[in-house]
């Protein structure tokens, strides 16, 4: 998928090619590609445009041209980004909840109960990590946005 967005960002203005012409130049077997580029559509890193081979406007007879429109790249990163932290907190809440009974009383656990409490902890600090990312992303994507 980065070979395919990489080649269309390339040149000012950025390319609009031909499926047959990115699998070509990528090198990506005709069956693969067309699950990259629908996975990529699906995902709003490219979008297609239909270009007639004659005054009809027929389907049949279009040409389709995929491209990459770094607005939209940029907001569905977003969209997933803030879906991610939103799941990220949800995930957070239910294992703090799950180890809070051992934080309030970590001054009598047994050896067991003092393993889950350090896996909990090393559990949320992943999770706090992978959102301090998360928001990194945000701010960079609001950063190319301007």
């Amino acid at each position: 998928g980065l070979r395919i967005f990489n080649l269309l960002q390339d040149g000012h203005p950025p390319q609009k090619l031909e499926e047959n012409h990115i699998f070509n130049i990528c090198m990506i077997p005709l069956q693969e590609g067309r699950e990259i580029l629908q996975a990529m559509v699906r995902h709003s890193v490219l979008q297609l445009q239909q270009v007639a081979r004659s005054s009809d406007g027929a389907v049949a007879n279009s040409v389709w041209l995929y491209y990459v429109d770094l607005r939209r790249v940029l907001a569905s990163t977003e969209d997933l980004v803030l879906n991610a932290i939103l799941n990220l907190r949800i995930r957070f809440r239910s294992e703090n909840a799950r180890i809070m009974p051992l934080e309030s009383r970590s001054n009598s656990l047994t050896a067991k109960e003092r393993q889950l409490l350090r896996d909990g902890r090393r559990g949320e600090d992943l999770l706090e990590r992978a959102f301090l990312v998360l928001d990194a992303v945000l701010l960079v994507t609001g950063l190319l946005k301007r």
